[in-house]
């Protein structure tokens, strides 16, 4: 037997647009249920596409940078690159950004869950769980 929740809106995917929504509802004064299937908020542009690309390309621009000084007479010698300490970096900031929607979500009273949205209707999905499958009937 499945589990039941109610609530008045429901989001589905925690990307910028999702929790963007989310917390204009819960702005408004809406109950607010946002799922998402991973376990950070932020959708796939924070947590494995824009974010950590733009991270990764800043450093090589600024090694591009440092290699074209020698136009002005400024040498530098071959970069020693520390492929763990990168990771580490780029890890960090998004971990930062996931920890701010977090906070914000928070603050707001907009209720999370990490599961796989179904649709069972146009006003009930099946939130899958890696423990349980459980009924979410909503508004909006």
């Amino acid at each position: 037997m499945s589990k039941k929740h109610e609530t008045d809106l429901l989001v589905i995917g925690s990307g910028p647009g999702g929790y963007a929504a989310a917390f204009r509802a819960a702005d408004l004064g809406r109950d607010v249920l946002l799922v998402d299937r991973d376990s950070e908020l932020g959708g796939v542009c924070l947590n494995r596409g824009c974010i950590p690309s733009k991270a990764l390309l800043h450093i090589s621009k600024i090694m591009e940078e440092v290699s074209d000084a020698s136009e002005f007479g400024v040498t530098y010698t071959k970069p020693q690159v520390d492929i763990n300490s990168i990771r580490a970096h780029k890890e960090k900031i998004v971990s930062q950004l996931n920890s701010g929607i977090d906070q914000l979500a928070k603050a707001r009273k907009v209720k999370t869950m990490q599961a796989t949205a179904v649709f069972k209707s146009n006003r009930e999905i099946i939130a899958k769980t890696e423990t349980e499958d459980i009924v979410i009937s909503f508004n909006k």
